[in-house]
């Protein structure tokens, strides 16, 4: 069996602790986070917990701070590095303080930001394991980003024993 967790939505830490913000939080101080948001560690235990062969966990969280505003900024800069215990596989949509791109540009009409409208088409691709589907959307994010001069390369550790396809042949 596989346990898969895909958030898309902002992404902050506090003291380390990296926080998933609710759709509809309304942080206004640090000390909100821990009542407003999931807790990426707790994901994680809780994935350990799952009596599954592969436990995957994606997210599209901005690695940059969102609650950017006047006066000091809601948690640290982005997303803090995690590990994944064995069995798991843990990707971020940006490295470590990187923006992932919600848009390529003015004219991009896409209702989803660049790495989920990636991931989604790569994970349709029949008979690709999901370490490799991951690491194609990698290199599309990669490529896709440097087009209009922006950094974005995903972050993925890759502790998974076995296979999983998203769709298999």
């Amino acid at each position: 069996s596989v346990f898969v967790f895909f958030y898309a939505g902002h992404g902050t830490q506090i003291d380390g602790e990296n926080m998933l913000p609710a759709v509809d939080a309304k942080l206004t101080s640090a000390f909100q986070l821990p009542t407003q948001s999931l807790d990426l560690n707790r994901v994680i235990r809780i994935a350990e917990t799952q009596k599954a062969t592969i436990r995957i966990m994606i997210l599209d969280a901005c690695r940059d701070n969102p609650f950017k505003q006047t006066g000091r900024a809601i948690g640290g800069r982005g997303l803090a590095p995690t590990t994944a215990a064995t069995g798991q596989m843990v990707m971020f949509s940006a490295g470590a303080g990187q923006q992932a791109l919600d848009k390529l540009g003015q004219t991009d009409s896409s209702p989803n930001g660049l790495f989920t409208r990636v991931f989604l088409d790569e994970m349709k691709k029949p008979g690709i394991p999901v370490d490799r589907v991951l690491r194609n959307v990698r290199q599309r994010v990669v490529t896709l980003a440097r087009s209009v001069g922006h950094e974005q390369v995903p972050a993925l550790y890759d502790q998974a024993i076995g296979e999983f396809y998203f769709k298999p042949r």
